[in-house]
């Protein structure tokens, strides 16, 4: 027997990639006097694997060099397919997220009371421009197949109220003269109501879906309901201001308790006193709060050269932060915390609702006790009687089902009293004895002046710290 019958050719595996992108190339050696592998054996064997497209031969001749068998080497590459570009949209107004916020002007003045809330339009005028995707190009597998490229995706314009596309739906235009914003995604141009005096017995009440600009003041007795953002260049004295939107009032804001400001966002005024304001967000005063009831799901703000609140009672979802809190007579100032105002007040009516439903269980518990005792078989009670002992099966039914909701509504809103961490009171100058502060469920009553502080939630206590 001859060694010859031993000897073993070199061969050519091929390796391909799953994604049909690339296929490799490894040259087994040859063994016992074998012949080595041959640019023929590599063709043929990228033939049999289907390999058409992309193949290099000079890496096949790299990987017939002896040094790199047994070595995968790269010999032919697909295209990869380019995907398509998603459609773009383009906003051609400042967003409302982008227009909240006083201005601020080369010399670093901060305007309080340009705050950029309406943003006007004019009819015809582009409000959104929209880039269309495209469908990209395909790409080519190393076996000359075409891989399909991903489409890009479309958008729709965010088309509102007041609103209109071109034919290509690539541009979307004012219809009206108005205000621009964005509701519900999509963009709409609400119309401005302009009142170029005081809202007095001349105008009476305003009723408006879209925001209003009044350029007097709004006097007592009066009411301003707005559908959007309710900017007033006057004084608000004793009247009711509601806005879906912000309120901005350049002048203050008076009126012996009279006075209801109600925003949905956020309430800007000069100065408050004897006041009801209540915002969705914040609250931001220039001056002073003097004996208001203010309520703010976010923060309650004084800014200004005096910064003050003094009397009433504030309530605040984060943060509350003024120069001086209280005064030297010791005035009565209440300063809650930590947990939103709203959540309290419903904390509240739902406990007087579980109270009130829990005696009428009773009462309705007592009389099924007495028709028990009393031994009469439900059979024998006349159909008036049945009616009602049925009745009161169902309302106890309905009381138990409807305590229960409240039961875990009020256990919720409990729970959400206990996530106060964030909350604090700072106190830029000094806080008078007089001033009670609530961090959730704690309380810290200011015995003594207090300079330069921050009260914050520290293990269930409320604690003095240093101004950050």
């Amino acid at each position: 027997m001859t060694d010859n019958q031993y000897s073993i050719d070199g061969k050519a595996n091929i390796i391909i990639d799953k994604d049909l992108l690339k296929a490799y190339l490894e040259i087994v050696p040859p063994s016992g006097g074998g012949n080595p592998c041959t640019m023929e054996m590599v063709k043929s064997a990228l033939a049999e694997k289907n390999i058409s497209f992309g193949i290099n031969e000079d890496s096949i001749k790299e990987a017939l060099e002896e040094e790199n068998w047994g070595f995968k080497i790269l010999v032919a590459e697909g295209k990869p397919p380019v995907n398509g570009k998603d459609a773009k949209i383009i906003y051609k107004f400042p967003l409302p997220s982008e227009r909240t916020g006083p201005k601020i002007d080369e010399k670093g003045n901060v305007n309080y009371y340009d705050l950029g809330l309406i943003h006007n339009v004019k009819m015809g005028q582009l409000l959104v421009e929209k880039i269309p995707g495209d469908d990209g190009n395909p790409g080519t597998s190393v076996l000359g197949t075409e891989i399909p490229a991903r489409k890009g995706k479309d958008i729709r314009l965010p088309r509102g109220n007041n609103t209109v596309a071109d034919e290509d739906e690539l541009n979307l235009f004012a219809t009206i003269d108005g205000h621009v914003s964005i509701a519900d995604s999509k963009v709409i141009v609400n119309p401005v109501l302009t009142i170029a005096r005081d809202v007095d017995f001349s105008t009476g009440d305003i009723d408006f879906v879209g925001n209003v600009c009044i350029n007097g003041n709004v006097n007592s007795g009066f009411k301003v309901n707005s559908g959007g953002d309710i900017e007033i260049r006057g004084f608000i004295d004793g009247a009711e201001v509601t806005a879906a939107g912000s309120i901005l009032v350049k002048g203050g804001i008076t009126g012996c308790m009279k006075t209801l400001i109600k925003a949905r966002d956020s309430i800007h005024a000069h100065f408050v006193e004897n006041s009801r304001l209540d915002a969705g967000r914040d609250v931001a005063v220039r001056e002073a709060i003097m004996q208001s009831y203010i309520k703010a799901g976010g923060n309650i703000t004084v800014s200004g050269r005096k910064a003050l609140i003094v009397g009433g009672i504030i309530q605040a979802g984060r943060e509350v932060e003024a120069r001086v809190m209280g005064s030297q007579l010791a005035t009565q100032t209440i300063i809650e915390v930590g947990v939103s105002p709203y959540l309290r007040e419903e904390y509240q009516v739902l406990n007087r609702v579980k109270g009130e439903k829990k005696k009428t269980m009773d009462i309705i518990n007592h009389n099924l006790q007495v028709f028990q005792r009393s031994g009469i078989s439900p059979e024998n009670l006349s159909e008036k009687k049945k009616m009602e002992l049925i009745k009161m099966l169902d309302n106890l039914k309905n009381l138990r089902q409807e305590l229960e909701q409240i039961t875990e509504r009020i256990a919720v809103i409990e729970n959400e009293f206990q996530k106060t961490q964030a909350a604090k009171v700072r106190v830029l100058e000094i806080v008078y004895p007089g001033v009670r502060i609530s961090i959730g469920q704690s309380i810290y009553i200011v015995n003594d002046p207090i300079k330069y502080s921050e009260f914050i939630l520290d293990q269930g206590e409320v604690r003095l710290t240093s101004l950050r």
